[in-house]
């Protein structure tokens, strides 16, 4: 199977603008992602949690990552490990990430996000060559595959 990336608008009715907040927006992001698992994978893939809280494939599935933002859900698969984030490109830096990690941009952020989730360390700069930024009109999209 060859690798493949989804990313949806996250809609739930009901709440202000369409987009949910707290709780129920977790909810509503962890559904879409597992929606978009099972339609790929099956519907009886099962998934669990290692260390860092990431989601992992029960069996030999190969390789996902998860990224949620405002209003967006992203899943990466691979048979080979792999990360993604996206963040809305006009999102500031949070507090703090210039002086702590020496970024300037939020691709830069996207990038320690991805590194994070492809090698489960914090302030990681990501694996020379392996970092890619995807198209997208609303988002910034960084991915390690």
């Amino acid at each position: 199977m060859e690798p493949w990336i989804e990313i949806r608008p996250l809609e739930t009715a009901g709440e202000a603008g369409g987009v949910a907040t707290g709780l129920s927006r977790r909810i509503a992001e962890r559904a879409a992602w597992r929606a978009i698992v099972r339609e790929r994978l099956g519907p009886d893939v099962a998934v669990e949690y290692n260390r860092n809280g990431a989601p992992v494939l029960i069996g030999a599935l190969g390789h996902i990552s998860i990224s949620h933002t405002i209003g967006w859900i992203a899943v990466i698969w691979s048979p080979a490990p792999c990360a993604i984030d996206i963040e809305p490109r006009t999102r500031p830096l949070p507090p703090g990430a210039a002086e702590r990690y020496g970024i300037a941009t939020i691709d830069d952020w996207c990038a320690l996000e991805a590194a994070y989730k492809y090698e489960g360390l914090t302030g990681r700069k990501p694996p020379p060559g392996r970092l890619r930024f995807l198209p997208h009109p609303e988002l910034t999209v960084a991915i390690i595959d």
